[in-house]
């Protein structure tokens, strides 16, 4: 006998309990036939005899009662097993702790959390703001179970998911010199006053990559270290800036205006973990849910 099958085990158990084929039967809502058909392949499996039929009544055997008794247990091990399986299903007595820059507080990380409190309604979800240069040590130290925001390159320690491509924009003031152009030439920052960002986080990085290849030199007078920074002291100095696509919405009514670049670049959004972490079902989740609202704000319109 390689093992013993649950299902014919239950069968023996509820032939046991009713003395009776039909009424197991009916208790298990299966058919007669089916129900003498499973104890029979159990009684042979097992090379035990367990009931015998006595002046039409069936009587269990030593050993029926003896494999009854010490079933029992194992039923009810089985019920704690599936309230376990209905516990993890839902999130109970687990936390997500998320770190995602600042530009995902106002799209896609607050409505991708909401459908997975739908999914995990027991799930503790702990989200905090982090300018990328802090994700790494939060992930490492285990502040942290995820990281959000722009794709790391070269970082093998990492399991990342992207997300989505994320095109950068110009941003400045309505009455800057170039508000009314309908595309932003990043040639145009030749000399010319910039805003500029943390050249060893993602977007800082792509955007100096950028200015390198095309040997563009603005006058670096500013340098903002988070996106909410960024933005500010291009509308108070009068300047521009470039930021991802998804900070556009928390720029609605702010006086700035939104070009797109006129030789697009972008970044990859990106959910991260620590490689040798196991990957977890509200994460699996968390990321389907990014997409599907990620690509709805993509396709709205940048002013």
């Amino acid at each position: 006998m390689d093992g013993i099958n649950l299902h014919r085990l239950q069968v023996f158990r509820t032939v046991f309990e009713t003395d009776s084929v039909s009424a197991a039967a009916r208790a298990m809502r299966l058919s007669q036939p089916t129900i003498s058909r499973h104890l029979q392949i159990f009684e042979d499996e097992l090379n035990l005899t367990l009931f015998r039929n006595v002046a039409g009544r069936l009587e269990p055997t030593w050993e029926a009662q003896r494999l009854y008794a010490e079933s029992g247990g194992l039923f009810e091990r089985l019920g704690q097993v599936a309230q376990s399986v209905d516990s993890i299903r839902r999130g109970q007595h687990e936390a997500l702790r998320i770190m995602a820059t600042t530009a995902l507080a106002h799209s896609v990380l607050p409505e991708a959390l909401g459908q997975l409190r739908r999914d995990f309604p027991d799930l503790e979800i702990v989200v905090d703001g982090g300018r990328q240069s802090n994700q790494l040590p939060a992930l490492h130290e285990g502040s942290v179970d995820l990281a959000v925001g722009g794709a790391w390159d070269g970082r093998p320690e990492l399991r990342q998911w992207t997300i989505g491509h994320m095109p950068l924009v110009a941003v400045l003031p309505d009455d800057h010199p170039r508000a009314s152009e309908d595309a932003f030439d990043l040639a145009w920052l030749q000399g010319a006053d910039f805003v500029t960002h943390n050249v060893h986080a993602p977007l800082g990085a792509r955007v100096e990559a950028e200015l390198k290849r095309r040997n563009i030199q603005p006058r670096r007078s500013l340098t903002a270290l988070s996106i909410p920074f960024a933005v500010g002291l291009a509308r108070g100095a009068r300047m521009c800036t470039v930021v991802d696509r998804l900070s556009v919405p928390a720029l609605k009514g702010s006086r700035m205006r939104v070009l797109p670049l006129s030789e697009p670049i972008g970044l990859e959004l990106a959910v991260a973990q620590l490689a040798d972490r196991p990957e977890r079902s509200p994460v699996t989740a968390l990321i389907a849910a990014m997409r599907r609202v990620y690509a709805d704000t993509v396709a709205q319109p940048l002013n």
